[in-house]
């Protein structure tokens, strides 16, 4: 049988997780993250896909000031690329700059897909009901990418920069970036949009509502 015991130390706000199985001991060291999640601090070798170690390695080289500690956000994505916990993932930030390199890295890697400069006030998130079928949108956009590229569609991803320069244009967002698939009038499960894979990189300009920041995995 397996043993697990969980202890927390208060001075340094370590939860503490020890596995026993017939001796042989395992422990793993866990610290609250900016909501409180909890996040493994003991050992950077469970990142759960290298591209994540090397997204944070390469936008800490940019902003090396900004990113000191990146165990949370390498963290994050590596959630982001095994299409779990997060679903879709949710980054915000005040620096645009920031969320625009952190776009074009992850485009950069095999199986993403990146959509860069996405103004919320000036290009539809998705189409209305009396809206022709031809209609630009974000939420069309993504679906298209994920179904030309169907044969992989389990291990492709999305990462998409959206830029919030107005309240108005946070509430716009509000839809595609919450947890559950995306659907529009008469649409099906066929063509409903599911956010596993996805990343949505917010440029925020001003205060962060409060509904955009429920919907967020991590501000930075």
């Amino acid at each position: 049988s397996i043993d697990i015991s969980v202890s927390f130390d208060a001075s340094t706000n370590i939860t503490t997780v020890t596995a026993e199985n017939n001796g042989d001991e395992q422990s793993l060291q866990l610290k609250p993250g900016s909501f409180q999640n909890l996040y493994p601090i003991t050992s950077m070798s469970m990142m759960l896909d290298s591209r994540a170690s090397h997204t944070v390695a390469e936008l800490q080289k940019l902003h090396p000031n900004k990113l000191q500690n990146t165990s949370e956000l390498s963290q994050i994505i590596g959630f982001y690329f095994a299409r779990t916990v997060l679903a879709p993932t949710v980054i915000l930030s005040h620096d645009r700059q920031l969320i625009g390199d952190l776009i074009k890295i992850l485009s950069q890697l095999d199986g993403v897909h990146g959509i860069c400069d996405i103004d919320p006030t000036r290009y539809k998130m998705m189409k209305s009901l009396y809206d022709a079928s031809d209609t630009p949108n974000l939420r069309g956009d993504i679906l298209q990418i994920l179904h030309d590229n169907k044969t992989s569609a389990s291990t492709n991803c999305v990462a998409v920069e959206l830029l919030c320069r107005t309240t108005d244009a946070q509430l716009q967002i509000r839809e595609i970036i919450e947890d559950t698939p995306s659907m529009t009038a008469f649409s099906t499960e066929r063509s409903a949009l599911h956010k596993d894979g996805l990343l949505f990189g917010v440029f925020v300009e001003g205060e962060i509502t409060p509904e955009i920041k429920s919907r967020a995995s991590l501000v930075v």
